[in-house]
């Protein structure tokens, strides 16, 4: 059978990818102020609620990772740009570089003021987010799931009227990672009361099996 995809799309990537987008944001948000590395929204909500109160130095906490998932965007623009032209693949390339950071992030978490780690990981998020865009090559977001519940449930409804079954495919492959994230925030949440911040090594191993996976020709 002749796949549709690139192994990069498979879904036990995005599984993978929405694993620990749930995991860092309960992560952050548990250990880190109530701050989230990827939903900026709730950033920006939690910011300007702040600001309205009068309470300037709260609001500028809120404001580190808007920043540094924006520097992340800067990031990858740039670095896709440098290696395009050098025939680099590069979800590869940018596995490996989310993996090095994530370490990065967790050796330096417990040893460093919080700001250092929830700017990292907002760097971090953003970066895998402008990088993994489609599962079997539908349009997906592996870090916020406001789009993916939307898409979900207009895509199921729409397949099971229309008796679609690539519709009801589609709308199941999203359901799968709406599921995966929870499962991140709910391991998160458990670990974080007996490691606090030595949590993030946990999230090593997933990032390992995506090395491996984008490191193999088969597609899942």
């Amino acid at each position: 059978m002749t796949k549709k995809y690139q192994n990069f799309e498979g879904l036990r990537v995005a599984m993978l990818l929405t694993f620990v987008s749930g995991f860092i944001d309960a992560y952050t948000y548990i250990t880190q102020g109530g701050r989230f590395a990827s939903m900026q929204t709730g950033n920006l909500l939690y910011m300007t609620i702040n600001i309205a109160e009068g309470r300037f130095k709260e609001a500028f906490s809120f404001l580190i990772p808007i920043i540094f998932f924006i520097l992340g965007q800067f990031f990858y623009y740039f670095l896709r740009k440098w290696v395009t032209p050098k025939n680099v693949r590069w979800h590869k390339l940018s596995t490996y570089v989310l993996f090095i950071l994530l370490a990065a992030i967790a050796v330096s978490s417990p040893l460093l003021p919080s700001i250092f780690t929830i700017a990292g990981l907002a760097f971090f998020a953003s970066i895998q987010l402008a990088t993994f865009k489609r599962v079997r090559g539908y349009t997906y977001t592996n870090t916020m799931m406001t789009g993916n519940i939307k898409n979900a449930a207009y895509l199921f409804l729409k397949g099971s009227v229309e008796k679609d079954k690539q519709i009801l495919r589609q709308s199941i492959y999203i359901i799968t990672v709406i599921i995966t994230f929870m499962v991140g925030v709910l391991l998160s949440t458990v670990m974080c009361r007996y490691l606090t911040e030595n949590s993030l090594y946990i999230l090593l191993l997933p990032m390992l099996m995506l090395v491996y996976l984008l490191n193999i020709e088969k597609a899942f």
